[in-house]
């Protein structure tokens, strides 16, 4: 009998020791970071629109258990850009622009956004203000127009374009042309062509058509260029 208590009596006492443990025990919840991160992995895997696609779905599930979370915004505007849904990524790139990065951020979310709206702004033949979006982001790199360096930091791991600074800047000059601002086209196109080969020398007289056309076919040019490096 008394054994049989004594057994009881250990019984309760273990019981209660993993009980006791368990409850201390923190239940880990996905945060609006770890869902945005999953949509980043996606992005920069991605092989189809299926990936965007899912991409999108986790940045979306970020704001929903964030709104206020940049870096979702972000994510979704990119996503949506590659989707070609260019309506909407405009949408999304703006709103993050309310909010203020995470300090847990690593990269910086305003520049990534303006060069977005950038490239987007361009696609939709908006293109005063895809000036307006690539100055804002130019501006501040504080290096105005030299080669300060910027890099799209979820560029596709399985693809050769790596989204730089460069080309944002034949973005910029694909818009001033579309603008009729030729010199201020050409103005990027000299700090492009510096970039890649010091001995460049680039000055088109934008005042004929010939030179004009000149700088159409070296904006189409690097466009192609830029778009396998």
């Amino acid at each position: 009998m008394m054994n049989n208590i004594r057994k009881y009596a250990i019984i309760l006492f273990v019981l209660g020791w993993v009980l006791g443990i368990s409850s201390c025990r923190k239940q880990y919840k996905a945060t609006e970071q770890d869902m945005a991160n999953y949509g980043w992995f996606l992005f920069e895997k991605a092989a189809t629109n299926s990936d965007y696609i899912s991409s999108k779905s986790w940045f979306s599930k970020s704001i929903i258990e964030d709104s206020t979370y940049m870096d979702g915004y972000n994510g979704l505007g990119w996503s949506f850009g590659k989707l070609t849904d260019l309506d909407s990524s405009i949408y999304y790139f703006e709103k993050g622009l309310r909010f203020t990065p995470s300090i847990f951020d690593t990269t910086n979310i305003r520049y990534e956004i303006w060069a977005g709206l950038c490239f987007a702004s361009n696609a939709i033949g908006q293109d005063s203000f895809a000036i307006i979006w690539g100055d804002s982001l130019i501006d501040a790199l504080t290096g105005g127009l030299t080669s300060t360096a910027w890099i799209f930091s979820h560029n596709n791991t399985s693809s050769n374009n790596k989204i730089n600074h460069l080309d944002l800047r034949i973005t910029m000059a694909a818009s001033h042309f579309a603008e009729g601002e030729f010199s201020n086209s050409v103005t990027q196109m000299q700090t492009i062509l510096s970039a890649l080969s010091s001995t460049t020398t680039f000055n088109p007289d934008v005042n004929s058509v010939s030179g004009r056309s000149e700088l159409a076919f070296w904006i189409d040019s690097l466009q192609t260029i830029l778009s396998t490096q």
